[in-house]
């Protein structure tokens, strides 16, 4: 009897295909806890819910590779923390916790959790999520020829943030365009620096004010594109004014003062030939 070794590979392949559907069904539908941790601060990772069995052990680890972070064992001893962790965590097997403290952002990940009973195995994955709040954001301006360049920068956050600009009254793209958009991160704390620049056309449009926000922190308002200011021209009108009206005053006193002095002498003049003829 011939076999159909071409319809037996099919069948195995569907078999394969099956089998690694599931599998990935069951990777994705575990259950992972999330938790998030502030740079500087400290965080505790919650291996289990059961309280009222004690574990007979509970570690802590990483993968990718894989790092034995901290753990407990009712009989045995357990090999020496990570160097990274030696001195951030505390396993609380009783309360089924792992404390890490002085959080980094290397920290960052998704950590699992062994644990034995006497009965049963279990495993609890967290994703460990670390945040650094952005410092307030600064905003200087230059404004040159009806266009200014207005900068955002804020820096010692994590994860990288952009820069979100907020202009009021809003402008049309024609008006305004970001011109610089950029960012590093520290080589020790290992935290994000960003900035952003934006050119604003001040020649087609009134007074405005913006704001800039990076991660949650938010700038103080600035005032770019400042129209004239009417006060300054209401002032030099008054006092362009006021000397006109002082001047037209001074020529009239002037033009009065001369007359009466003409006056004057052509009295004085009168009296003389009045005497002559006597």
């Amino acid at each position: 009897m011939s076999v159909d070794y071409g319809m037996y590979a099919r069948r195995l392949l569907q078999r394969c295909v099956v089998f690694f559907l599931i599998s990935v069904h069951f990777i994705q539908s575990k259950d992972v806890t999330m938790v998030i941790g502030e740079v500087g601060g400290a965080v505790t990772l919650p291996c289990t819910s059961d309280l009222q069995r004690l574990p007979i052990h509970l570690y802590v680890q990483r993968l990718d590779p894989v790092e034995f972070i901290n753990g407990y064992h009712q009989t045995k001893d357990l090999p020496s923390p990570h160097p990274e962790y030696a001195n951030r965590t505390h396993v609380d097997h009783l309360q089924g916790t792992m404390k890490l403290w002085s959080i980094r952002p290397s920290d960052e990940g998704l950590y699992e959790c062994h644990i034995r009973y006497p009965t049963k195995n279990n495993q609890e994955n967290i994703q460990l999520n670390v945040t650094a709040n952005y410092s307030i954001p600064n905003i200087t301006v230059a404004c040159d020829n009806g266009r200014c360049l207005v900068t955002c920068s804020s820096d010692n956050g994590y994860p990288r943030r952009d820069v979100e600009w907020n202009l009021n009254p809003p402008l049309n793209q024609s008006h305004w365009r970001v011109v610089n958009s950029s960012g590093g991160t520290d080589l020790v704390s290992t935290l994000f620096s960003v900035f952003s620049s934006i050119s604003v056309n001040c020649s087609s449009g009134p007074r405005l004010n913006l704001s800039c926000a990076v991660g949650g922190a938010l700038s103080q308002e600035h005032t770019v594109c400042r129209p004239p200011d009417t006060s300054v021209v209401s002032v030099v009108s008054a006092v362009s004014v006021i000397a006109a009206v002082l001047l037209s005053f001074l020529v009239l006193v002037f033009s009065s003062k001369k007359k009466k002095a003409q006056t004057a002498r052509g009295n004085q003049g009168g009296k003389g030939a009045a005497s002559s003829d006597e």
